[in-house]
């Protein structure tokens, strides 16, 4: 395999690593939004989870400025939409632990997001160089693990809240 073609497909998987960069950049800024407003009940673990999903993006961000690229740290347009529903939302009510199911439903889709980059790496682990690869494979997983973590504190803090 040539060394161009490597490349190629080092940046496809470098690609979908910076597309759950971005993913977690956008989940960050819709947990500001909503920690403005959120009811003390939910507050802490909402806190939690924006400080799990901020170190994430930030080590993401240091791999992939390890391996020359420049990862965004606006997010993308779905930060703005994602923002002005919170905002809505909040418009009208405070948010408290009924929004608790959207916010596990948005770590769902960061977690299909570390499901993808995992794919592209696994797709192509003989053309990748192996620095590259165990370095990304033993950090996706590493988040992809704390992540559901992360969903077992929502579910049982919405959980706890309707009983």
């Amino acid at each position: 395999m040539s060394s161009e073609t490597i490349d190629v497909v080092t940046a496809e998987v470098l690609d979908a690593v910076g597309d759950t960069h971005i993913a977690l950049i956008d989940a960050v800024h819709g947990y500001d939004v909503m920690l403005e407003k959120a009811e003390p009940e939910i507050r802490t673990v909402l806190e939690t989870t924006r400080e799990t999903t901020d170190r994430q993006a930030g080590e993401l961000a240091q791999f992939l400025v390890a391996h020359g690229r420049h990862p965004s740290e606006d997010g993308s347009f779905m930060s703005t939409v994602h923002e002005g529903v919170v905002r809505t939302r909040a418009f009208f009510t405070d948010l408290d632990g009924d929004v608790l199911p959207a916010v596990v439903d948005g770590e769902r889709r960061i977690v299909s997001s570390y499901d993808d980059a995992i794919e592209a790496l696994a797709k192509n682990r003989d053309s990748v160089p192996a620095g590259v690869f165990d370095a990304a494979q033993a950090l996706l997983l590493k988040h992809r693990s704390e992540i559901e973590d992360v969903i077992r504190r929502l579910d049982a803090r919405h959980h706890a809240l309707e009983d």
